[in-house]
């Protein structure tokens, strides 16, 4: 239940305690610093504040250009002893985006500034276009994503921090758009949170990040409304789970398959979000080039993303949202290693649902372990609709880099929802084709289908998703290849390097729209 005055929010995730709170208009602008986000034309920051920022704009050294900070040290006697601005630019530039990203900036000056709680001010004026809700949903998600930092295992374990306190308030709203902003910071802390669970998951070295310890994470998740279940190497064997086994084979780390189930008071019908878990991949015997192997650890951040999901569903990400259909999660989880029965190119493997598969290229893995889960969701869940996500090829890559990733699929209206999600998370989605031509690219001369198609078809990321669109069958059913936005995409304040979370906002604001 809200609270009409304060809402204190904290999220605790790998070295860092964020507390979000909202400040009601009336009392803000108090405490050791303060921040205003500011665009061209709206340096409003209420009655409180209103003498210190004319002060500060008549110096002219006040900047709203975007991302342009300045800061102001007040006279004796003032509610606060230093006034900051962070800019947003023109007023009609405004988006989620920038007040997301100068929302961690304003985070990172008050670290410099060696402030461990402050207040972040924004007038209504400087939202733009953007809804009250939205415009608080950014900022949480800005100051919780900008506290992140990975805690690396280090000979000397680090000093426990204190919890970052930010107070916010939002100016010039109506009884409504306040608790619609205050609401917006709540949901943000959520949805930030989930995301760096999934990035501490995904920037673990693959030694302490094993499949075995993914289901120990998942378990953690368990709720009265969300079961997780985790099955073994001998259940995926008896299941018939051929495809994802024949990758296992190369490792000593045993394979798991994780299985969550949100139920939904009064729903009957499912949805299924299915995540590759590979949390090392070498390519087998068909093996990759030693330079930047160690990437490979990312190569389980679909898997990761689901996880990020549940890791929100499991702390009420879903609000008053009661989606029509429960939401079951799949995550293969296993390594892809060259050991002595590893399998090798030309190996022919039967998936669960009796298609056989010949294995032309090992490093081609990625399919196989989701071909088997797609199936599972087919026998148990019959899900009205499916969407799978993974790190699944270099060429998406090559086409798109790494501030966007590829969709593709057999329903127009399922990926057109993910796509309008992607674009409430600003995580955007580019569709790339899925023709008959291309399935017919991935058929063998020695089995049903075999994993890669010819060098000489070129599209690589689609024939992936060609080859899963065998598994998918008649069932609504959307790929996304997520292997460039996973990791290596360019700073953005909240974001500096490693894995950067993907996808874990744009499924939640996909399941609230169901």
């Amino acid at each position: 239940m809200r609270r009409d005055v304060v809402r204190a929010t904290a999220r605790r995730y790998n070295g860092t305690l964020m507390k979000i709170r909202h400040v009601p208009a009336a009392t803000a602008g108090r405490g050791d610093l303060v921040f205003v986000l500011v665009a061209d034309g709206a340096l409003a920051a209420g009655a409180n504040l209103q003498a210190a920022v004319a002060a500060a704009k008549a110096t002219g050294d006040l900047h709203t250009g975007f991302r342009k900070r300045s800061l102001f040290h007040q006279p004796k006697g003032s509610r606060c002893k230093r006034l900051g601005f962070v800019g947003l630019g023109k007023a009609k530039d405004v988006t989620s985006e920038r007040l997301r990203r100068t929302a961690a900036l304003a985070l990172a000056a008050a670290r410099d500034a060696g402030v461990g709680a402050f207040e972040l001010v924004v007038d209504k004026a400087a939202f733009g276009d953007v809804p009250p809700a939205v415009a608080g949903h950014a900022i949480a998600e800005g100051l919780s994503l900008g506290a992140y930092r990975y805690d690396a295992p280090r000979q000397k374990k680090a000093e426990p921090k204190k919890p970052a306190q930010v107070g916010v308030a939002g100016l010039s709203l109506t009884k409504a758009e306040g608790a619609a902003f205050a609401r917006g910071l709540d949901d943000g802390a959520v949805f930030a949170a989930a995301t760096a669970f999934a990035r501490d998951l995904e920037n673990m070295p693959s030694n302490l990040c094993t499949p075995t310890h993914l289901a120990k994470e998942a378990k953690k998740l368990t709720r009265p409304r969300l079961k997780v279940k985790v099955l073994d190497k001998p259940a995926m064997s008896k299941l018939g789970m051929g495809a994802l086994l024949g990758v296992a084979k190369g490792s000593t780390e045993p394979p798991k398959f994780l299985v969550f189930e949100y139920r939904v008071p009064g729903a009957k019908e499912n949805v299924c979000v299915i995540g590759k878990g590979l949390t090392f991949d070498t390519g087998g015997i068909s093996i990759k080039p030693s330079g930047k192997m160690d990437e490979m650890r990312y190569d389980m951040c679909g898997g990761g993303a689901v996880m990020g999901l549940f890791h929100a569903l499991a702390h009420g990400a879903l609000g008053s949202h009661k989606p029509k259909c429960n939401i079951i999660g799949l995550i293969a989880a296993t390594e892809n290693m060259p050991g002595p029965d590893a399998q090798k190119p030309g190996d022919v493997v039967r998936a669960m649902d009796g298609h056989t598969i010949e294995v032309l290229n090992t490093d081609a893995e990625g399919r196989l372990v989701l071909a088997d889960a797609i199936c599972y969701a087919k026998k148990f869940y019959a899900p009205k609709q499916m969407v799978d996500l993974a790190t699944l090829t270099g060429a998406v890559v090559v086409a798109l880099g790494h501030e966007c990733a590829g969709i593709m699929g057999n329903d127009q209206k399922l990926i057109d929802a993910l796509m309008a999600a992607g674009c409430s998370a600003d995580e955007p989605l580019w569709q790339l084709p899925l023709w008959d031509c291309h399935r017919d690219q991935m058929k063998s001369k020695f089995a049903d289908l075999a994993n890669i198609n010819s060098p000489g078809h070129g599209n690589g990321s689609t024939a992936g998703g060609a080859f899963l669109s065998y598994f998918a069958g008649d069932t609504a059913w959307a790929h996304m290849d997520i292997a460039g936005a996973a990791y290596g995409a360019l700073a953005k304040d909240y974001y500096t390097s490693g894995a950067t979370g993907t996808a874990v906002r744009t499924l939640l604001h996909w399941v609230r729209s169901l």
